[in-house]
């Protein structure tokens, strides 16, 4: 899930995007419209219930930001692309990749092919809604080609994500009760050969607005002034679906019924 990064909800599944040439913008995902579009192809309910069947209302999982709606940096709804296939497709067709009668995958003016690869870890959870995924978007005439890889190359040191080796790639963002959020979305913070892949900034994300807000809501104190910048940040995310935030993780807690006045927290593990 992972388009991707200030630390989400717990366990939030996010997609994110990347680029092969690192300073290069991408000749598919650079398109606002294309990543636009892929937002609109997903329906993230039945993602959802794909690996949660027992989840009678999705919503309470549904997320529109890199941070879960009960947290304290939250102030949204944000204007998040929902799921609507055929706006979606009517996108693509203005972006210049086109579907012909009877095709299963949209091509450009060019004939190249609306194809990207796709990466996450083997794990059968993710195996199972990526399937989804890819079907859905199928649907809309875009071509996944998926690799399931070891979550050790995947966020290994020098593979994977810190050497931003994925076009699309999805992973799992643990939240806690300060956001924080500046070595994933500041300017300063995209892996590059020429800083020696540091930064946790995998999408190449740089957004001048956002980048100055992250900064100042982490070198500031007063909660009202935090809460201020991160909603910028969680604004400009949201225009610029740089990362789709997928489905926050359910996790289960138990305790004993002789226990009184246990708070749960959706930032922090019992």
């Amino acid at each position: 899930p992972g388009a991707a990064p200030a630390a989400p909800a717990a366990g939030e599944e996010a997609a994110a995007t990347g680029a092969d040439e690192f300073t290069t913008p991408h000749p598919i995902l650079s398109d606002l419209k294309v990543r636009t579009a892929i937002a609109n192809c997903i329906d993230r309910d039945a993602l959802i219930a794909s690996v949660y069947p027992y989840v009678d209302d999705p919503t309470q999982l549904e997320m529109d930001s890199f941070l879960p709606k009960t947290h304290w940096a939250y102030s949204g709804p944000y204007d998040f692309p929902a799921y609507d296939p055929e706006a979606g497709m009517a996108l693509l067709d203005e972006a210049g990749w086109t579907q012909e009668e009877g095709a299963a995958v949209r091509t450009n003016a060019d004939g190249n092919a609306l194809s990207l690869k796709f990466t996450t870890t083997n794990a059968q959870f993710r195996q199972t809604w990526s399937a989804v995924l890819i079907q859905q978007l199928a649907a809309c005439g875009i071509q996944i080609i998926p690799t399931y890889a070891p979550a050790s190359w995947w966020f290994g040191e020098t593979t994977g994500l810190q050497h931003r080796d994925f076009e699309l790639g999805a992973l799992a963002w643990v939240g806690q009760a300060d956001p924080s959020g500046r070595s994933l979305y500041a300017c300063d913070q995209i892996p590059l050969p020429s800083n020696n892949w540091q930064g946790q900034n995998f999408m190449g994300w740089c957004n001048e607005t956002a980048s100055n807000a992250i900064v100042k809501a982490n070198n500031t104190l007063i909660r009202d002034e935090r809460v201020a910048a991160y909603d910028v940040v969680q604004k400009e995310f949201a225009k610029d679906v740089v990362s789709i935030p997928l489905f926050q993780r359910a996790e289960a807690e138990a305790w004993s019924a002789n226990l009184e006045g246990v708070q749960p927290d959706p930032t922090e593990y019992a």
